[in-house]
């Protein structure tokens, strides 16, 4: 039988294994966490962007106007749908107006009326001439064929959300489900009023220099450029402290 001293020795001995097996577990543990599906999950998971991404491409808008032998030019209606096709085109598109009118037809000289027509709707609209091209097209045998007008514009096509396999109400590991941020995405692809504006931003446009001109005068000329503030409408001096525009009442 070992001695009292023989054994304490002997658990001291231990004691070094018994704390390397403790942190063998411990690690053990942390990995397993480190290793779970949150911690490995891609960040396309929580990006709806980048799980459901809206499809920006090239298509074409196109307008036609029903021209019919011996008319006068566009009826009321069409004008008004030629006025929105133009205010559309010159906020969605850098490209040219393409205008294809009917040749050869019964209609021929109608179309000629109806293009002067909308000519004049550009002009009006404020629309370059370089901008629109003018393109013919045999309507032999068409007595109705249509004035065209198309331009190139981007598209959204909005995603599809069709999975709804997944009981969002029981997930222990709280991991985004297959459908998340899809219904967003898909309004932003029916709302955006220009879809160029998913691919790239807009250009700057020149600022506003009137308040700009105003205090650089007053500087040239010496005077107070600071704002005047109440009660005593004092100018308010460049090294005022908070306190004294609070003291001042500034507006």
């Amino acid at each position: 039988m070992a001695s009292p001293l023989q054994a304490l020795r002997v658990r001291l001995k231990a004691r070094p294994a018994l704390t390397v097996l403790a942190v063998l577990v411990m690690a053990a543990a942390t990995a397993g966490c480190w290793t779970s599906p949150r911690f490995q999950s891609p960040f396309a998971l929580s990006n709806p962007s980048e799980r459901h991404p809206i499809a920006v491409r090239e298509g074409e808008a196109v307008l036609d106007l029903a021209v019919y032998p011996g008319s006068s030019g566009l009826n009321p209606s069409q004008k008004a749908k030629v006025a929105n096709f133009l205010r559309a085109y010159q906020s969605q598109s850098t490209e040219r107006l393409l205008v294809r009118a009917p040749s050869g037809g019964a209609n021929e000289t109608a179309a000629r009326r109806a293009y002067d027509q909308i000519r004049r709707a550009m002009y009006g609209a404020g629309l370059n001439g370089r901008a629109v091209v003018l393109e013919p097209y045999d309507a032999t045998g068409n007595p109705t064929a249509p004035l065209r007008l198309s331009y190139l514009q981007f598209v959204a096509a909005p995603p599809d959300c069709p999975d709804w396999s997944e009981n969002i109400a029981r997930d222990p590991q709280n991991m985004p489900w297959p459908n998340k941020g899809c219904a967003t995405q898909r309004n932003l692809a029916a709302m955006v009023a220009n879809p160029e504006d998913l691919v790239r931003p807009r250009g700057e446009t020149p600022r506003p220099g009137e308040r700009r001109d105003v205090t650089w005068g007053k500087y040239v000329k010496g005077d107070v450029s600071g704002s005047k503030w109440a009660p005593r409408n004092q100018p308010l001096s460049e090294h005022a402290t908070t306190s004294e525009v609070d003291a001042g009442g500034g507006q």
